[in-house]
């Protein structure tokens, strides 16, 4: 890892904060509580650093000891998560404006961001009865590629930048109707920028539609996307694109009133 050396980045980069941080991404579902020499592992830190550390974030009450042996993460990491969606306007308030429009519309509503190669979603309301199963599968985060709200939040690259981006990561075809050659990623991401939406039909999981709506702050930057997810049994791209693309952008204005 860079922050090992410690010159990567040269006088500006601060070495402890950084292997800080990797102990912290080192915990996930497949490793909720891990012991030292796990977590020493996991990070490439030497073993008494990696105790440093992980008795700091204790300390701060952002981790705790398991049957002394073994150390969690505690919900207080989650103010660290906090910080940024109060940073770009995300408050408890989003949640109402979801919660409205997905009555509204009768199906399930989500705010999601590019977080590296992924989309994260932020929050999410589902219509009772229609939660988008594939959602919880993935732990709230889908491969940007393949997804509608990522390929319009992509759409902001420059061509360089989005045909690095699609060189580098594995493009994985989840269904028949998953498109994985560049070439063509990148003629429909430009798609989704020009015409400010973009629909992702059976693309991640057979049945599934979706689509977004770009959400921009005062400055003109992309900042997130509203996303709608459906199933074919209850709706079609074409009448999603005439009827609910519509309501998205009208509801858009909304959500970005939140991005101050």
């Amino acid at each position: 890892m860079p922050e090992q050396n410690g010159t990567t980045n040269g006088q500006t980069f601060v070495t402890a904060f950084a292997r800080g941080l990797s102990v912290i991404q080192a915990f996930g579902p497949e490793s909720p509580r891990m012991t030292l020499a796990e977590v020493a592992t996991r990070t490439g830190l030497d073993r008494a650093v990696a105790r440093r550390l992980l008795l700091t974030l204790v300390d701060l009450g952002l981790a705790a000891v398991v049957n002394e042996r073994k150390f969690e993460l505690t919900p207080r990491i989650l103010s660290l998560g906090f910080s940024y969606f109060s940073s770009i306007g995300f408050d408890r308030s989003l949640q109402p404006y979801l919660d409205q429009l997905s009555r509204l519309v009768g199906e399930t509503i989500s705010v999601s961001v590019l977080d590296g190669e992924d989309v994260l979603f932020l929050a999410r309301s589902d219509a009772a009865g229609r939660r988008m199963v594939y959602l919880a599968k993935l732990e709230d985060r889908l491969p940007a590629y393949l997804s509608s709200s990522g390929r319009l939040l992509l759409s902001d690259l420059s061509d360089a930048e989005l045909s690095a981006y699609l060189h580098r990561i594995e493009r994985r075809a989840y269904t028949a109707n998953t498109i994985t050659d560049p070439d063509q990623l990148m003629a429909v991401i430009r798609e989704a920028g020009r015409n400010n939406y973009a629909v992702i039909d059976q693309e991640l999981e057979d049945g599934i539609l979706g689509a977004s709506v770009i959400l921009r702050d005062r400055r003109g930057t992309a900042v997130a996307a509203l996303n709608m997810s459906s199933h074919v049994g209850r709706l079609d791209k074409a009448r999603l694109v005439r009827e609910f693309i519509p309501i998205l952008q009208d509801w858009a204005p909304r959500f970005v009133d939140l991005l101050l």
